[in-house]
């Protein structure tokens, strides 16, 4: 035996607890103790550390319907969370921190079944060459995260809207994902279940690392087994805030065009941490004074379709003395509105 073994489990579905609560455990490991934290998230885009939002999903059509981001520590590429896919995560010390050892705790439950699951390069598991586990790492001090996601009946479809970007053109210091051919267990074996392959890793998890140990699960209804000092709580706070998840972005740009009744319009964003620091806008629309005077709006806005929006409903009154023809500034205001906040 290696340790002091933890199960966790947690019916809770929100990435930005669950994501809060893995990195509680990674700062607050106990010595010689390993932890297994299996988890669920409902439908979630996750970004890696250091990913740009706007270059890895489509994030007007995940407000739309309700799809939450979330960015987590470690590195990596934007994964699709829903409850078709089960996230584990192994929690440890340095010095016994092994993923090959870890990702067999994954292959030996799937073998168990007679799933033949192999680990590919350093980041992934396959099955017949589909990558149906993404993996990645993270370290606080002498303690180590490695998790991944296990896709068992994932909705592909939502998978490819979500993560398919809808902008023209975006230059990003971000580190793009690398897209590749996925599966779902259940397309290998018919019928498999969530719950079914969450026993198999826990059972191959105390075979390699011990059977005695303490077994926790966390529910959504009952906060009172939630950590209760504030660290927790900050950590959670911080995961769901833009500053966070979008913010937290390195500076890039961003190009967006589109043609309208009274011409074309082609907008270059500079960001800096989500917040507009330049804008350049050019167009073929005989409007030129609204045109001219657009550009210092949006300095300084955060990169969020519907706060663009407002600004240039509320510039109407500003703005009004700019064209002789009031009834095409409102034109160009509405149409721009209408397209930033359904764009972004």
């Amino acid at each position: 035996m290696s340790g002091l073994i933890k199960i966790i489990t947690t019916d809770i579905q929100n990435p930005w607890i669950n994501l809060a609560l893995e990195e509680y455990l990674l700062i607050n490991l106990k010595k010689n103790e390993v932890v297994l934290f299996l988890w669920q998230n409902k439908d979630t885009v996750v970004i890696g550390r250091n990913q740009n939002p706007w270059s890895e999903c489509n994030l007007s059509l995940m407000e739309d319907d309700n799809i939450r981001l979330a960015r987590r520590i470690t590195g990596g590429g934007a994964v699709f969370h829903d409850i078709g896919n089960l996230n584990f995560s192994f929690i440890l010390s340095r010095d016994k921190y092994d993923v090959g050892r870890q990702c067999n705790v994954i292959i030996n439950g799937l073998k168990k079944l007679g799933i033949n699951a192999v680990k590919s390069g350093r980041n992934d598991m396959t099955v017949d060459g589909k990558k149906f586990s993404g993996n990645a790492f993270g370290f606080r001090g002498n303690n180590a995260l490695h998790h991944g996601t296990i896709l068992i009946g994932a909705d592909k479809e939502k998978m490819s809207r979500y993560l398919t970007v809808s902008y023209d053109k975006i230059k990003t210091k971000g580190v793009a994902s690398v897209k590749s051919r996925v599966t779902n267990l259940s397309d290998i074996m018919p019928g498999i279940t969530v719950e079914v392959i969450k026993e198999a890793v826990i059972k191959a998890f105390t075979d390699e690392y011990g059977k005695t140990g303490e077994i926790v699960n966390f529910m959504a209804n009952d906060k009172d087994m939630w950590p209760k000092d504030a660290a927790f709580r900050n950590i959670m706070a911080r995961n769901s805030s833009w500053e966070w998840r979008f913010g937290e972005t390195p500076d890039f740009d961003i190009y967006l065009k589109n043609r309208f009744s009274w011409g074309g319009i082609e907008l270059y964003f500079k960001l800096d941490e989500g917040i507009i620091s330049k804008a350049e806008i050019y167009s073929d629309a005989l409007c030129e004074e609204i045109i001219t005077a657009l550009p210092e709006l949006f300095i300084n806005l955060r990169f969020v379709g519907k706060e663009l929006s407002q600004k240039l409903i509320d510039s109407k009154g500003t703005l009004s003395g700019l064209l002789k023809d009031r009834d095409s500034e409102d034109m160009v205001l509405n149409d721009l509105a209408v397209w930033l906040s359904k764009e972004l």
